[in-house]
């Protein structure tokens, strides 16, 4: 196999390595308020001293290891942002040696692409036990920065990364090291345009690995969003792989992960707890495999139906259909006029999804209630 061909597979892998961060290859196509934003997403290096019983790069597994070399990769990032085939960098890694020293490796990947004006999105993933230092210039050069829980609480995360430190210490505390840097860095008034953690701090954690269940990555989740504020929590469904411990443990449901999205956004955004979610989950703690704000307005009729010419935003919010974009503008035309629902909610929601929400508001229009009638 020639050197280039060598080359072109190094990179392919380690590319391929970093979905463990939730990403596909070879260029993430990340979501950014409904656009794609390409994103050249990859692993520092696939050496790791640990031995996380999911993960494919645990030390005791037979995988190739393979390391970019700093200025090489910030010279290929830099190369494919001038092209406009990207518009950041997502760097993770495994642990080859110590948490410092792999922080030191991206930290002169971002400074180089800095100190050389690459000006575009960094969303780098830091690891368990870094140093503090590291975490201040980490945050400053990054636009979006995070640390992986793994798991929702100290059992879970001692059985699947035994060897990762502790969850208390090396993971909660150095979480809340750099959520309270990024506060400082948005408090200052001079801050150049990118860096300073402007698109927040984000954490992951692997679902359905161990015998748990919802309500736990649910509790967690509000603790993250409502005390730590962070921009995002991601679930990362446990998929069993060969030559690991966890090799004949099941896969984690597809419609499992997609639920604890829908949750997870209900907590960050539409205001909802997650104790008003445990009244939707079994005596098991899972959630049903179905809209968890319809099953919740389904539990809750009691406050239905809902005037949205008078009800407040979080009681609008709590009608399934009906998002934060929705419910805000329902206030901004109603501060001009009256909504009919005829005419105003087939503007605001299309003619198709009118009927879906009729069973949660209040109807007083008499030429709506004629066709409900009639139909």
């Amino acid at each position: 196999m020639s050197k280039a061909a060598r080359k072109r597979d190094k990179w392919h892998f380690l590319r391929l390595g970093a979905q463990w961060d939730r990403a596909v290859v070879p260029i993430y196509e990340a979501a950014a308020r409904g656009k794609c934003v390409p994103l050249l997403k990859t692993l520092l290096t696939s050496h790791c001293k640990n031995e996380c019983l999911y993960c494919s790069f645990r030390s005791g597994r037979k995988c190739p290891r393979i390391t970019w070399e700093t200025e090489k990769l910030a010279r290929v990032t830099m190369h494919l942002w001038k092209k406009r085939k990207i518009r950041g960098l997502f760097l993770t890694s495994s642990v080859a040696k110590d948490p410092d020293f792999v922080t030191e490796k991206q930290l002169e990947v971002l400074r180089y692409l800095r100190s050389h004006g690459y000006n575009g999105y960094i969303h780098l993933r830091l690891m368990p036990g870094t140093n503090k230092h590291y975490i201040k210039e980490a945050t400053q050069l990054s636009d979006r920065i995070g640390l992986n829980l793994e798991a929702p609480n100290k059992s879970f995360f001692s059985e699947l990364c035994p060897d990762k430190g502790s969850y208390k210490q090396d993971v909660l505390k150095r979480l809340e090291w750099i959520l309270n840097e990024a506060r400082r860095l948005r408090s200052l008034r001079e801050k150049p345009n990118f860096g300073f953690a402007k698109s927040g701090v984000d954490t992951q954690m692997i679902v359905g690995a161990v015998e748990d269940n919802d309500w736990q990555y649910l509790r967690v989740t509000e603790w993250l969003y409502k005390k730590l504020e962070l921009k995002r929590v991601y679930y990362s469904g446990f998929e069993p792989l060969p030559q690991t411990p966890l090799e004949g443990r099941p896969a984690c449901s597809p419609y499992r992960e997609y639920r604890l999205y829908q949750a997870s956004f209900l907590i960050r955004d539409y205001k909802i707890t997650a104790q008003e979610l445990a009244k939707i989950t079994d005596e098991k703690g899972y959630l049903p495999n179905t809209d968890p704000k319809l099953a919740l307005a389904k539990k809750d009729r009691h406050i239905f139906p809902i005037d949205l010419n008078t009800a407040e935003y979080e009681e609008i919010l709590r009608i399934p259909r009906i998002g934060p974009v929705t419910a805000k503008k329902i206030l901004r035309i109603r501060r001009q006029k009256k909504i009919r629902y005829s005419f105003d909610l087939d503007e605001i929601l299309g003619a198709h999804m009118v009927r879906k929400i009729i069973p949660y508001v209040e109807v007083k229009d008499r030429q709506l209630k004629n066709f409900l009638n009639k139909t």
